[in-house]
């Protein structure tokens, strides 16, 4: 593991490696944690860090200015099902709400982010514009 604070400033170095500290901005101001892993999200990236936050990648210092998200079309209905019974099992769980940067708040919002990508993709494709009057005339 390295000790020291190191800058990922460009895209040439990023993403960070496993054991190096990243910074990210939290409500609670500037925060850092050592990096464990990074996953694919149904939408963006997560840095999981050692001690159990979930930070996503747009939210850690030094990312890109347009950091690679997926379709919501490259998303298959098994790992959606699959991101819906998590969710479910967390909640039910007794996780604590307040606490938003642990994984069911990771998870909430890659899912909230999912299905907004996808509804706008449907009523793009279908010719209608959001906030515009969908229903057909009976």
């Amino acid at each position: 593991m390295k000790t020291s604070l190191q800058a990922v400033s460009t895209a040439e170095n990023w993403p960070p490696k496993e054991g190096e500290v990243v910074s990210f901005n939290s409500q609670a101001g500037r925060r850092s944690g050592v990096l464990r892993e990074i996953r694919w999200g149904l939408v963006w990236r997560d840095f999981v860090l050692e001690d159990g936050r979930v930070i996503p990648e747009h939210r850690i210092e030094g990312c890109p200015e347009s950091p690679t998200w997926r379709r919501a079309d490259e998303v298959s209905q098994a790992e959606r099902e699959a991101w819906e019974e998590r969710l479910v099992y967390l909640a039910e769980s007794g996780v604590d709400p307040r606490d938003r940067e642990q994984t069911f708040w990771a998870e909430l919002n890659q899912y909230l982010a999912y299905i907004y990508l996808k509804f706008q993709r449907t009523e793009h494709e279908s010719g209608n514009q959001l906030g515009g009057d969908t229903r057909q005339a009976v």
